[in-house]
């Protein structure tokens, strides 16, 4: 019976349409996926746009969490900071009643920093600068149990923020709250979002740097002024004196003076050998230089080859006498 029903040309027909049926429902799930992944990246542009507007490093950093969620469908974001071997949490986003303990975990994140340990899975991403999709983080022996467990985390994704070529930073998001939790595509979307913003930061800081420098030239075009007006409107006395006053160039009107550690150093190495004067590590001279830890090495080399000393302690003693002596001189 079996048989004979399975040659029957009803069932044959029935069986064919089920067949463009099935595929007609997949061909539909996939355009919506794909209708809600291109919306998806349309917010992360808008929320790039408004990102690209603001004024500063530290405003960004303020309002990434919150274009993040806006633009993803995240409930709560967080943005940290690689700091030496820790990432250290800096702002927390969530979106206003789906966290009954916010502000509770909020304080938390304050006053914790985390150490980026070996077995750790933010630690494997600065190395392999990929994101992650972490659906099970309770049981997943990579995750830091203590942010989990005070965010009663159900599944998260992250990505490192890399703006130079070195991650400097992570953004962390999740769904609490909503019917369904984290997906593969929330890690890619989360990896957009990520990219993009670290390039729109990395321009931020280059801006603000550039301000900096265009404001200590203004100063001294200023003071070069000053000094041709003093000397223009200069008394003039009719007189014989023992020593003829010496001739001053024009040019060093304006012309700094250089000092013995501008003679010996370069900008870059006098700034990396302040730093180090600070306590400062490699790797945190390398954040606030937007530098790799390797360039900062190769200055610290340079530093102590032309100061003539042998180590870091050595060349703070070195640079201190430096500056002293500099500072005598400019006030005699």
């Amino acid at each position: 019976m079996r048989d004979a029903a399975r040659g029957r040309p009803d069932v044959l027909i029935e069986k064919i349409q089920l067949v463009y049926e099935i595929s007609g429902l997949r061909s539909e799930l996939r355009s919506r996926e794909l209708v809600e992944r291109l919306g998806v990246l349309e917010r992360i542009q808008e929320s790039m746009e408004h990102l690209y507007e603001l004024d500063s490093p530290e405003v960004l950093i303020e309002a990434a969490p919150g274009e993040l969620c806006r633009s993803c469908g995240f409930s709560r974001a967080l943005i940290s900071q690689i700091r030496g071997s820790h990432w250290v949490p800096q702002v927390y986003e969530t979106v206003p009643g789906v966290d009954p303990e916010e502000d509770v975990f909020r304080e938390w994140l304050q006053s914790v920093e985390i150490p980026l340990e070996h077995m750790l899975l933010e630690t494997e991403l600065v190395r392999r600068r990929m994101p992650a999709l972490v659906p099970d983080p309770q049981h997943d022996p990579r995750t830091f149990k203590g942010i989990v467990n005070r965010g009663r985390t159900v599944a998260y994704v992250v990505a490192p923020i890399i703006p130079a070529g070195r991650a400097i930073g992570f953004l962390h998001a999740d769904r609490i709250g909503q019917e369904s939790q984290v997906s593969r595509d929330d890690r890619e979307n989360i990896w957009s979002f990520a990219e993009h913003f670290a390039f729109i930061y990395h321009r931020a800081v280059l801006l603000e740097r550039l301000a900096s420098q265009h404001d200590q030239l203004q100063e001294a075009f200023r003071s070069a002024e000053a000094a041709f007006q003093d000397l223009r409107d200069a008394q003039i006395e009719l007189g014989r004196t023992d020593k003829a006053s010496p001739e001053v160039p024009a040019t060093a009107l304006f012309a700094r003076t250089e000092s013995r550690l501008d003679a010996l150093l370069t900008r870059r190495e006098r700034e990396v050998l302040e730093l180090i004067t600070s306590g400062a590590t490699n790797v945190r001279i390398a954040e606030q230089l937007v530098i790799s830890e390797g360039t900062v090495k190769s200055h610290v080399k340079h530093i102590l080859r032309k100061l003539r000393v042998n180590n870091r302690a050595e060349a703070v003693a070195r640079y201190l006498q430096l500056l002293r002596r500099d500072q005598e001189q400019a006030g005699r």
